[in-house]
């Protein structure tokens, strides 16, 4: 698509722009996106639609009669989260469910103010070589450009969101400008696969750059997120021969507010001052947390904590060591017991040489 080139995309920006919805930075950063010679100039020529997530504080009062106005149509909605399609090819997504790991540690007072651009997706929905070539360049670009890179999906492991779900993404994170913090880019390869039988969301990564994953909440019945996780959530697993345990749920973590988000903000908070720097690191942190999740057998942890872990370089051997840890601990607490089963064989064998004591006793 020609995004700069667009004079519908130009129409529908500002038509956001007019709402209240995008500032003038924000449609700057847009604009930039596609500009002719850069980087990214070939991926955004490939896209089919680009998208823009935008938060806000309630998808309810949103004025869908300006954006019909502006030639907007509806493409789907959920409890938080709707999308609509805008000419030029501009997708324009606004939730106030979580949908990103910053959402999972954010707190109320220092709760950004919405409505924000969360991060600009580029759709790359043609499974062509030109694409693939593009698509599979996006780290490394980001690598030349000193910026920070997540990627999520791959082969048998697609990305999920809402209903629906792409093969991969990559994600990049320019760098903040004048004291306004920089826009995610959003890179996913794939055609837009719909799956009326799942729900939820891998939650958009966090710049690693700026948050450490290990400090974004994992477990205690799974993360992350990615949903959370992711992510900072993810769908839940639907239909006959699906296993409990789907790698997908991790991103889901976030919803566990939804029966009662006076606890889990509780709980995130303290898991979040837990998991960060202190007296120990938070490397040596997520280590032990990986050999608690083998210990306690949460997959959903040990997903989560080893990805953790890669990334921040830990070896195989170390993680690997850690685990060990667990199981020798594991072993030894069920062996220690068996001084429990000696003592009571102890008290057996002298109740018994007592009482054939006390029979011989008598009988002379």
């Amino acid at each position: 698509m020609q995004l700069r080139n667009s004079a519908e995309a130009a129409a529908s920006l500002k038509a956001l722009q007019a709402c209240g919805l995008l500032t003038g930075h924000e449609m700057e950063v847009v604009n930039r996106l596609g500009a002719p010679d850069t980087p990214l100039d070939r991926a955004v020529a490939l896209a089919e639609t680009v998208h823009l997530h935008i938060k806000v504080d309630d998808t309810h009062q949103l004025p869908i009669n300006q954006f019909f106005e502006a030639g907007a149509r509806l493409d789907h909605q959920k409890e938080g989260f709707v999308k609509y399609r805008f000419p030029g090819a501009v997708n324009a997504i606004f939730s106030h469910i979580k949908v990103s790991q910053d959402e999972l540690i954010e707190k109320p007072d220092s709760r950004r103010p919405r409505p924000f651009l969360d991060h600009i997706g580029v759709d790359l929905r043609d499974e062509t070589a030109p694409v693939r070539q593009t698509f599979d360049a996006l780290p490394g670009v980001a690598a030349a450009l000193n910026w920070a890179h997540a990627s999520q999906g791959g082969a048998d492991r697609p990305v999920y969101c809402c209903h629906v779900e792409v093969a991969e993404k990559h994600w990049l994170y320019p760098p903040d400008e004048g004291g306004r913090p920089g826009i995610p880019l959003e890179f996913a390869y794939g055609p837009l696969k719909v799956n009326p039988d799942k729900m939820g969301c891998d939650l958009r990564p966090a710049n690693p750059d700026k948050i450490d994953p290990a400090s974004i909440s994992c477990c205690g019945t799974k993360p992350v997120g990615e949903s959370t996780v992711h992510a900072l959530g993810r769908p839940v697993a639907a239909g006959a021969g699906a296993g409990y345990y789907q790698p997908q749920d991790l991103g889901r973590f976030g919803e566990i507010r939804r029966a009662n988000p006076e606890l889990a903000e509780g709980f995130f908070a303290y898991y979040g001052q837990v998991m960060g720097e202190g007296k120990l690191t938070r490397r040596e942190k997520a280590l032990i947390a990986l050999a608690v999740s083998h210990a306690l057998k949460c997959p959903y942890c040990i997903d989560s904590y080893t990805t953790s872990l890669h990334k921040m370089k830990v070896s195989e051997a170390e993680m690997s060591e850690a685990v060990h840890v667990a199981s020798a601990m594991a072993a030894g607490i069920s062996l220690v017991h068996s001084v429990q089963m000696m003592n009571k064989i102890d008290q057996l064998d002298a109740s018994h040489e007592t009482g054939a004591t006390l029979h011989v006793g008598a009988g002379s």
